[in-house]
């Protein structure tokens, strides 16, 4: 006789993921998009408030005239980008199938996932529309179409016909289905609203720009006003193409201009291939912290010893030898530029024997430290080095010791070349 037994009752209450504690909620959501989770209702926003994430940074875009922003958070483990387009150049409009609203104005846009090296996702792309057509006189928000509706299937009461509107500036193209005429008649406006957003939720300002020198208006106007006078973190200037195939062009004059104005604690990067005419460093670079991804044949000896940056990056093209790089790390020995962090710079395969042999032989040098752990340490390239993390690199590497007690690294590995200072983390107690 086989025994009856009651059948399983499943649960399905719904499960309540916000009313989690911060801790294991923060970590479950460093798989979702933060962002679009914000922007879905006032519960959303308010958890978000409390969670107190970390921003990496939130920098403005005006790129190739793209213009938009990229918020990064969770220590560079996700990101999201978001560009705004003006509604007669969207060749596709039927695939701006999300609408999202941002302090009462409308939003319609497309999202697409950005993946990494292995096909994962590593942040999202989010293109808004905006209708500049708004501005122009005697515009129409719509061309209406009138369609007479069949009779033999028209319900008592209805209409003889229907309307359909379609916005004047898409030309009758197919219409999104969440078109909405309540949206913003510029780029700038779009970035104030999201901005404002920003500020309100995740408790960030603008932390830095990206851009190139045609995008804005009035460059100069533009850089006295939000890197001179607002105080930013980070300032990116890249070169522009004079035709669609030309190399990233930048004219000398701009290249002193932006290291004669741009403030000491800004960390400025400069992007260009090629530069338009001569052009020749006179005077010591000043600010903290410099990355140059371009040809560096002009970098003398010189301006590495008179540099007061505490962080500078070298990309490629720099002429300097062995012995030179030996002198500024005698200089830190003795006590120069007692701020210095870190020097990388890319030197050429060819050249490393060579600079293993110079740099290695001329100091008093120890093995690397094994126990050392990056973490506990202010950020240096060797922090998103693999081969440093596993130790492969190690061999290529020695420790250097100030009469101070304060501890560096030479590193001479592939084709660049790091000296870091080794600075323990400052801990900052809350409350």
């Amino acid at each position: 006789m086989q025994s009856c037994q009651p059948p399983k009752i499943i649960d399905t209450r719904p499960f309540r993921l916000l009313d989690l504690p911060k801790g294991p909620l923060t970590r479950i959501l460093l798989g979702f998009d933060f962002f679009e989770l914000a922007l879905a209702n006032r519960k959303t926003r308010r958890v978000l408030k409390t969670l107190d994430l970390e921003i990496d940074g939130f920098v403005i875009h005006h790129l190739e005239g793209r213009h938009g922003f990229n918020l990064s958070f969770g220590g560079g483990r996700n990101s999201v980008s978001w560009y705004f387009l003006d509604v007669p150049e969207a060749k596709d409009p039927k695939d701006f199938k999300t609408c999202f609203s941002v302090a009462g104005v409308d939003f319609p846009t497309k999202i697409r996932t950005q993946p990494d090296a292995n096909g994962l996702c590593n942040g999202f792309e989010n293109i808004s529309l905006y209708n500049s057509s708004k501005l122009k006189s005697g515009y129409r928000p719509f061309r209406e179409t009138f369609n007479v509706a069949d009779i033999t299937k028209r319900s008592k009461g209805q209409q003889y016909y229907n309307v359909r509107y379609t916005p004047i500036s898409m030309s009758g193209g197919p219409l999104p289905k969440c078109w909405t005429p309540n949206v913003t008649t510029d780029y700038q406006n779009s970035l104030d609203c999201f901005v404002k957003f920003v500020q309100e939720v995740f408790k960030c300002g603008i932390t830095g720009y990206h851009m190139d020198i045609r995008s804005v208006p009035n460059f100069g106007k533009f850089f006295t006003k939000n890197v001179i006078r607002t105080p930013c973190k980070t300032f990116e200037l890249s070169g522009v193409r004079p035709q669609a195939d030309s190399p990233l062009t930048m004219e000398a004059y701009d290249i002193d201009w932006l290291l004669t104005n741009t403030p000491l604690n800004t960390k400025l990067t400069i992007n260009f291939e090629r530069i338009a005419g001569i052009f020749k460093l006179e005077v010591p670079l000043t600010q903290k912290a410099i990355t140059f991804n371009c040809v560096m044949k002009w970098f003398t000896y010189e301006n590495l010893i008179e540099s007061k940056c505490n962080q500078l990056e070298i990309e490629t093209g720099c002429l300097l030898e062995a012995n030179d790089y030996r002198e500024f790390i005698e200089h830190w020995l003795k006590g120069g530029n007692k701020g210095f962090r870190y020097l990388d710079i890319r030197i050429g395969i060819r050249h490393t024997e060579n600079m293993k042999k110079v740099l290695f032989g001329a100091f008093k040098v120890e093995e690397c430290d094994k126990r050392r752990r990056t973490e506990d340490y202010e950020y240096t390239p060797l922090h998103l080095m693999p081969d440093w993390h596993d130790q492969t690199a190690f061999v290529n590497s020695r420790d250097l010791r100030r009469s101070d007690g304060t501890m560096s690294s030479i590193v001479v590995h592939g084709e660049c070349l790091i000296f870091v200072v080794w600075q323990k983390k400052t801990v900052n107690k809350k409350g």
